[in-house]
């Protein structure tokens, strides 16, 4: 009994001994807590004591990751989840970044096409159309009024390249009508390859209330070669066959016929430009009898407003066999275009 009790003593005596050790070293070091994750551990009693414990050199600032300029740390930026550009910069190429595809997105231009544009039906293609209005006219012992409208419509790619106007004038003397006629004219070229050369079809049709016959239709095919294709001059001759018919008229048949002619376009000054063109179409049996067409054009830019310019225009029409009616007719205009 009395080792048994000594037992027990000494186990008391070191039970208070540790106690009073535990709370001096407590004392000491200061409270036992732990520094926030984000502060560095170096330069307290904690991390004075684990360099000692470790003599491993501390990672210096260049092999360090940089803090974000947030709030978050390095770590807390890589632990982030994807953000909403991640999923599109697999589809992009490479060097696209999320800023440059922003600045992108926000400097395209959205082009909305009104319905009269024929990019609103046709797609924004390099289409080129406009109307025109000219008119004149006199009060006094006679009363006269003449008018003229039409408008044009051409497309220019790689390898097409169409042509199309229409042109209407009519006149009135006293009340009554002494010119009313109309003509539309069609030209569609296929470029062949990287060659100068085309296939052209060209469509030709005359209405004239003064002529013994009503309508004139032409339709034509061949050749064409591009001489001249710059910026301020093109130039495109054409050589092919074709069949005419006049309904109406003295001969109401279709008749074969041969074509030959020029298109011109030069750009003078950057609101200036003229257009010529000529075509000669020869009866295949005799080509003595024959009709020309020559349309002649000087268009002036202006400028206000932009989409706004005035043509000089002359149409003139030859036919070597008039059937009773005046070989020439020569219509010339100024015009105001109003282009869409």
């Amino acid at each position: 009994m009395p080792l048994r009790r000594l037992t027990l003593l000494c186990c008391a005596v070191a039970c208070l001994w540790a106690s009073w050790a535990t709370s001096t070293l407590a004392q000491e070091s200061g409270p036992g807590v732990l520094p926030p994750p984000s502060q560095p551990i170096l330069g307290t009693p904690q991390g004075d004591a684990l360099d000692e414990a470790d003599p491993s050199p501390a990672p210096d600032a260049e092999t360090m990751p940089a803090p974000s300029s947030g709030a978050g740390t390095w770590a807390e930026e890589i632990a982030a989840p994807p953000g909403p550009y991640d999923s599109l910069m697999e589809l992009l190429t490479p060097g696209t970044t999320p800023e440059t595809l922003a600045g992108s997105i926000d400097e395209t231009p959205i082009t909305i096409f009104e319905w009269y544009q024929p990019a609103y039906w046709f797609g924004p293609t390099p289409w080129d159309a406009g109307v025109q209005l000219g008119i004149n006219g006199s009060e006094g012992n006679n009363s006269t009024f003449s008018m003229r409208t039409g408008g044009h419509l051409n497309r220019e790619s790689d390898r097409w390249k169409l042509k199309s106007s229409l042109n209407y004038n009519k006149t009135t003397t006293n009340g009554d009508v002494t010119q009313n006629n109309g003509i539309h004219d069609l030209r569609l070229d296929r470029v062949l390859a990287e060659t100068p050369w085309t296939l052209f079809f060209l469509e030709n049709f005359i209405y004239d209330e003064f002529k013994v016959y009503h309508v004139q239709l032409s339709l034509n095919s061949g050749l064409g070669y591009n001489w001249i294709k710059t910026d301020a001059t093109d130039l495109l001759t054409r050589m092919g066959v074709g069949t005419l018919r006049e309904f109406g008229g003295i001969e109401d048949d279709w008749q074969p016929t041969a074509i030959a002619g020029f298109d011109f376009t030069r750009q003078l000054t950057k609101m200036q430009r003229i257009t010529a063109k000529v075509d000669y179409f020869p009866e295949w049996e005799d080509f003595g009898n024959y009709r020309v067409i020559a349309d002649f054009g000087w268009e002036i830019q202006l400028d206000q407003p932009k989409n706004m310019s005035l043509k000089i225009s002359a149409i003139d029409r030859y036919d070597s066999t008039p059937d009773g009616s005046t070989p020439n007719a020569l219509d010339y205009a100024v015009l105001l275009i109003w282009g869409l």
